[in-house]
């Protein structure tokens, strides 16, 4: 388990009458095969972030309003909630740690994992220590993806391989006006809260294509933005799906670990 896992994914199976609002979900595709690799999900003032790979299918909404972020597990049935203030000094205590990794809350969500797991995990977390201080350098370069003008960004790691991203400016994504002012509010309140995607938060818009390695095989290669529809989204993608347990975001954090 890392923290990459608050930025877990699944569709949710129940079905409510479409809102008549102009929403949008943003699907995202692996650059060389086109295999799904997320999605975003924006309407009614919400975010939610839906990652493909994500073991038990689980992920996170973001409400900016409410400066909440709602993790939910599927294979589980759970639900956790925290304030971003909360999320902030939970990320806090790690970052703050001479060893990220030997933190004792992360010890303990850490602890239902085998060796191999655990190790991974150890030093996933020690790699996004230090690179929350290598910035990300624009590069001057711009392409297009999916039919928007983006700008070409790129990170040099201590090893020496570079990651590249193509970011696009949140006015240029054609979203609808309450939609664009919710995305970038999300993911504001991300920024806020810290945690490894501090640096990627802190750029001026979204990414629409990445390349490079993150450390981890399921977090390698390349991908890209696919297409961007306009459907009206179901209230229930964005709801706390009914019947599902209440727990801590620690709780949480311990669960994704024991997988």
């Amino acid at each position: 388990m890392n923290l990459r896992a608050l930025l877990a994914a699944a569709l949710l199976g129940a079905a409510l009458a479409p809102s008549a609002q102009a929403d949008a979900t943003l699907d995202y595709v692996d650059a060389g095969n086109d295999a799904p690799q997320g999605r975003l999900f924006v309407g009614g003032g919400k975010l939610r972030i839906d990652i493909a790979y994500a073991p038990g299918h689980h992920y996170v909404v973001v409400d900016p309003s409410a400066r909440t972020l709602t993790q939910i597990n599927p294979q589980t049935r759970t639900l956790a909630t925290a304030t971003a203030e909360q999320a902030q000094q939970l990320i806090a205590g790690i970052d703050g740690a001479a060893d990220p990794a030997a933190q004792p809350l992360l010890q303990l969500a850490l602890g239902g994992l085998d060796a191999e797991q655990r190790a991974q995990a150890e030093a996933l977390l020690r790699q996004s220590r230090r690179e929350a201080a290598i910035p990300y350098a624009k590069t001057g370069a711009r392409e297009r993806v999916a039919g928007i003008a983006c700008d070409v960004y790129t990170q040099k790691l201590d090893s020496g391989e570079p990651r590249s991203l193509c970011l696009a400016h949140y006015a240029d994504l054609g979203l609808d006006t309450a939609d664009a002012r919710t995305l970038q509010a999300a993911i504001e309140l991300l920024r806020q809260t810290g945690g490894p995607w501090l640096p990627l938060a802190r750029l001026p818009g979204l990414p629409l294509r990445y390349a490079g390695s993150f450390g981890d095989p399921a977090y390698a290669g390349a991908g890209r933005l696919r297409a961007i529809s306009r459907q009206p989204l179901s209230a229930a993608v964005f709801a706390d799906p009914p019947a599902y347990r209440i727990i801590s975001l620690f709780e949480m954090l311990a669960l994704l670990g024991a997988r």
